[in-house]
């Protein structure tokens, strides 16, 4: 009688199981971060009212949804405000990522405005509305022909204000 009963039970288990609704988990497709569209060579001018105020250059380009990833790229910023004294800020790496304003530089980072001020690193994050560049990563460069190097640099190029740690700097003194 047990074993009757307890075929009963697992026939009524499992016809009750037939008749509950399972949910088909389908992964969405939709939702992949896929490239919109890949620029091969790309070079992009930017255009204001005074003149070309950027120009970007690079092996190839990738579009998604939310950023743009350059590689190889070399982006030329030219000075728009008519109170600072400089004329160009190039800003090179093998890969930059952009999301809005922001620039995520990485591998092989270059830092140049005008012929005063050289940086070299492997990450650098570049905001292009408040000229601020700004790491946690050693560099090392030239500030006036004077060598630089140091970690964690702050660059606010607009306040033209420089701040590190771990600054080791050698300046190059001329006897008259």
């Amino acid at each position: 009688m047990d074993i009757r009963f307890f075929n009963y039970v697992l026939l009524i288990l499992a016809i009750s199981a037939y008749f509950i609704p399972v949910e088909n988990i389908k992964k969405d497709d939709a939702n992949k971060d896929i490239a919109l569209v890949i620029f091969e060579k790309p070079l992009m001018h930017t255009l204001n009212e005074q003149n070309v105020s950027r120009t970007v250059s690079a092996s190839h380009v990738i579009r998604y949804k939310t950023r743009d990833e350059m590689y190889n790229a070399n982006i030329l910023l030219r000075n728009n405000l008519k109170n600072k004294n400089f004329k160009i800020e190039t800003l090179e790496a093998q890969v930059i990522i952009k999301k809005g304003d922001e620039l995520n530089l990485r591998r092989d980072v270059k830092y140049k405005r005008d012929d005063f001020i050289n940086l070299n690193t492997n990450s650098l994050d570049y905001n292009l509305k408040t000229k601020l560049a700004q790491n946690n990563v050693a560099y090392n460069g030239n500030y006036y022909n004077n060598y630089i190097k140091g970690t964690n640099l702050y660059l606010d190029g607009i306040n033209s204000y420089m701040k590190s740690n771990n600054v080791h700097f050698e300046i190059e003194v001329k006897n008259k």
